[in-house]
């Protein structure tokens, strides 16, 4: 059996994902001042590869990367705050849901791939049972106080991590390969550091002192290498994937491989843990499910 090449990148993803979580969780950075530096760290990164490669020329282009950096620019804020107060686990089991909602929303965006599932009966049924059973582990969390606790902190998240791989599987049909996930890259980067500087001269949400304190620059600019590389590798899994939720159940294997690093460090993780895995396990079904067609 090949393994698809979006699966590849999306498990690099998932790495990269847990490594960054992780060493959030250990740095405690504050989460204003950390979004803004690793995306320093995202523009160190790809400008060299945009005067190589050059830039998208349709607008289209720009317009969705735009919608995508107001998304995330809030996003990324709740996300990075949410982790060193809720841990990187909680927050990783509880976002793979908005790969299952995205996969239902996908079929609004190209509604032929309806009918590709209905032409599998047996399929189709299979992803009913797991949609049910998403269904079922999430009442389930409802009762996990720490859970709910860092559902509230991270409902945004969930929220931009359910439109955001159709809004870049939307930007892919603009550019190609090598252009493309660089600019993605840099000039998303880019307005989203302008929109942070000017909501940070306006609203001073973090001190100043704070913001530009060097063990903030620092610890950003390490995370932000690993994001930046996750970043990439996200990107890349998007242009060969038809079902764009795909990739998010995919990188929702990074709350596995952050429970295997507590087992292995003797971390005692928080919430409902096994209700958790079952959102996680649900959403990589939907994989499994899909390679069958």
């Amino acid at each position: 059996m090949i393994i698809p090449l979006w699966a590849v990148f999306g498990l690099i993803t998932a790495f990269f994902s847990a490594l960054m979580m992780l060493m959030q969780e250990h740095f405690k950075v504050n989460g204003y001042a950390l979004a803004f530096w690793i995306k320093v760290a995202c523009v160190m990164v790809s400008l060299p590869f945009i005067f190589i490669n050059g830039i998208p020329a349709h607008p289209m282009f720009y317009v969705y990367l735009a919608v995508s950096a107001l998304l995330y620019a809030i996003s990324d804020v709740y996300f990075f705050s949410a982790i060193p107060k809720s841990s990187a686990g909680s927050v990783s089991r509880l976002v793979p849901s908005a790969g299952v909602i995205g996969f239902l929303l996908w079929f609004i965006i190209d509604p032929s791939l309806f009918f590709k599932y209905i032409a599998s009966p047996v399929i189709s049924g299979l992803i009913f049972m797991t949609l049910c059973l998403f269904a079922f582990f999430a009442l389930r969390l409802k009762k996990c106080t720490i859970t709910m606790q860092t559902l509230r902190d991270v409902w945004f998240v969930i929220f931009a991590a359910t439109v955001g791989p159709i809004l870049t599987k939307l930007i892919t049909f603009y550019a190609d390969m090598e252009q493309a996930r660089y600019a993605y890259i840099c000039f998303q980067a880019m307005m989203m550091m302008a929109m942070w500087l000017i909501y940070l001269w306006v609203a001073r949400p973090v001190p100043l002192s704070l913001f530009f304190a060097r063990s903030t620059w620092q610890y950003g600019l390490l995370i932000g290498m690993v994001a930046a590389a996750m970043i990439l590798t996200k990107f890349t899994s998007y242009y060969y994937v038809d079902n764009p939720a795909y990739i998010p159940a995919m990188i929702a294997l990074d709350a596995v491989i952050i429970l295997f690093f507590y087992k292995l460090r003797g971390l005692q993780p928080r919430g409902d843990v096994l209700s958790g895995l079952g959102i996680v396990g649900c959403a990589a079904a939907l994989i499994i499910l899909k390679a069958q067609i």
